[in-house]
């Protein structure tokens, strides 16, 4: 069973060297990863989404300042014909016509809501701003935990290959004992069952580093493969000299959490400003501007209604003429007139059929009209109260968000501070245990190779030496990531400028960039 254990342990090892070998491996700095999670992370930009419409709101309550305009126009044609409503004959058209009409309306009003509705955009847009800076702030926070995480099952996978490099030397050394005799042969059984155990220890932690790398780029919202990646930002360890206050302080002042619940806030209290402006009286003013054209199809219809009133008019004339000369002393104010003017020519007819000409443009106007009225409201049913109800209480929530949010951060801020000082010295210590575990599997193994200790000592000194570097790593990346939250706390880098360092030779290809990655 243990040799069959070994076998299946070095089969799985040797298939995942295979599918490394002629790959493409590319860089990855934390820098990079952060600026690619900030254009493809879905859960980010359907936050950041808000913004376009946060400002449009802003631009929609300016433009509510100006009048409104509408403009509509129409064109139409009427066959020549009777027209009839049922049974019921109404009129006689005798020619076809063409029809067109415009008109244009202008409206302009001013309330409480338009003038009130400006300060309240901003606001909202404002605080849609901060939350959205306050997003990426905290995708930044979990990107770099996360990255720290990928470091850190990377590490793993080394710390598990030299201890599979040890026991295999450990195995070596005992293999010699037994060859020559001074030794059992269930030693060197039990150095090959450890030998075992460390290559499972190796897979094992191979397997989670290959996890830890998709979760990064889960949240960089790319999927670029995990054997083409490689993390190259190298992080120190330094003495945290902050203080307690000054860390306070700069949270308190800048945290993007703080920014995004004051803008809220503020925004909150601009509704309530709005919901009030319902008691105020509104002004409107409306302008109506139209015209219509229409233009018969048959020009002998034109021309006989010109002949027809010319007809008429000398008809009249000839009647009038004769009641005047009829009456004595003739009608007041009447003078016999020369009825042969009212005589029709072509002329005449030319003229009317050059004034018919009028589709679809040349419109006649129509009276304009103008209206001002004002508008105070007395009674709404108490929709009014209630809306200015709502809006104080979720003023309210506001406030009060804000001032969890600061009592939050106070306590955020001192517990990851104490958390940075005692992942400081904890590596300080695991690092001396680290040396000591060293020194101590030296020792055991010379004491081993001249028979003055037996394979117990040996394996107990070799895990303990195994205990000492997963302690040393973990110490190191508590740290670490202690720091990144006592940062996520802060709302600042504190990482001193030097400290992380981006090893990038010897690597294959061009570094992973912070374009956006569509699929």
């Amino acid at each position: 069973m243990t040799w069959r254990w070994i076998l299946v342990a070095q089969l799985l090892s040797l298939l995942l060297a295979t599918q490394l070998v002629g790959q493409e491996v590319r860089p990855l700095t934390l820098q990079q990863a952060v600026e690619v999670a900030v254009r493809n992370n879905p859960t980010f930009l359907s936050r950041a989404n808000d913004q376009a419409a946060a400002d449009w709101q802003a631009r929609e309550a300016y433009g509510a300042l100006l009048p409104s305009a509408s403009a509509n126009a129409s064109m139409g044609y009427t066959e020549a014909g009777v027209q009839r409503l049922g049974v019921v004959e109404l009129a006689q058209a005798s020619t076809d016509w063409y029809s067109s009409n415009y008109g244009l309306n202008l409206n302009w009003t001013l309330d409480g809501q338009t003038l009130f509705g400006i300060p309240a955009a901003r606001a909202n847009q404002e605080a849609t701003t901060a939350a959205v800076r306050w997003a990426e702030f905290g995708l930044e926070q979990t990107v770099t935990l996360q990255y720290m995480t990928a470091l850190r099952a990377r590490d793993a996978v080394q710390v598990a290959e030299d201890q599979l490099v040890r026991a295999e030397q450990n195995l070596e050394i005992v293999q010699s004992r037994v060859s020559s005799g001074a030794a059992a042969g269930t030693e060197a059984t039990q150095a090959e069952v450890t030998v075992g155990r460390a290559q499972v220890t190796l897979l094992r932690a191979e397997r989670d580093a290959m996890a830890e790398m998709l979760r990064l780029q889960e949240q960089m919202g790319v999927n670029v493969g995990v054997d083409g990646v490689e993390l190259v930002s190298e992080f120190q360890i330094f003495e945290p000299v902050w203080q307690e206050a000054d860390l306070i302080d700069w949270a308190i002042s800048t945290h993007p959490s703080l920014q995004s619940a004051r803008a809220t806030e503020a925004s909150q209290q601009a509704q309530v400003r709005q919901s009030w402006s319902q008691y105020l009286p509104s002004v409107n003013m409306s302008a109506n501007f139209s015209g219509f054209a229409v233009q018969a199809l048959n020009d002998d219809f034109v021309i006989g209604n010109v002949q027809n009133g010319i007809e008429n008019q000398f008809a009249s004339c000839q009647q009038f003429n004769a009641i005047d000369a009829g009456i004595a002393g003739g009608l007041p104010g009447y003078e016999q007139r020369n009825c042969s003017q009212f005589t029709y020519t072509d002329e005449m007819g030319q003229e009317a059929l050059d004034a018919n000409q009028v589709f679809p443009f040349n419109f006649t106007p129509n009276p304009a009209t103008l209206r001002l009225s004002v508008s105070l409201p007395i009674f709404t049913g108490f929709s009014r109260q209630r809306q200015l109800e709502q809006a104080e209480a979720q003023a309210k929530d506001a406030a009060y968000d804000l001032r969890a949010e600061e009592l939050r951060l106070r306590t955020a801020v001192t517990q990851a501070l104490y958390d940075v000082r005692a992942s400081h010295q904890s590596v300080a210590i695991e690092e001396r245990n680290l040396e000591l575990a060293n020194l101590q599997l030296e020792t055991a193994r010379q004491r081993y190779a001249v028979g003055n200790t037996g394979i117990l000592d040996l394996q107990d000194a070799e895990t303990s030496l195994s205990t000492a570097e997963r302690d040393y790593l973990d110490a190191r990346y508590n740290f670490h990531q202690s720091l990144v939250v006592l940062e996520a706390a802060t709302g600042r880098t504190l990482r001193p400028e030097g400290m992380e360092q981006d090893v990038v030779e010897g690597m294959g290809g061009d570094a992973v960039d912070g374009e956006r990655v569509e699929g």
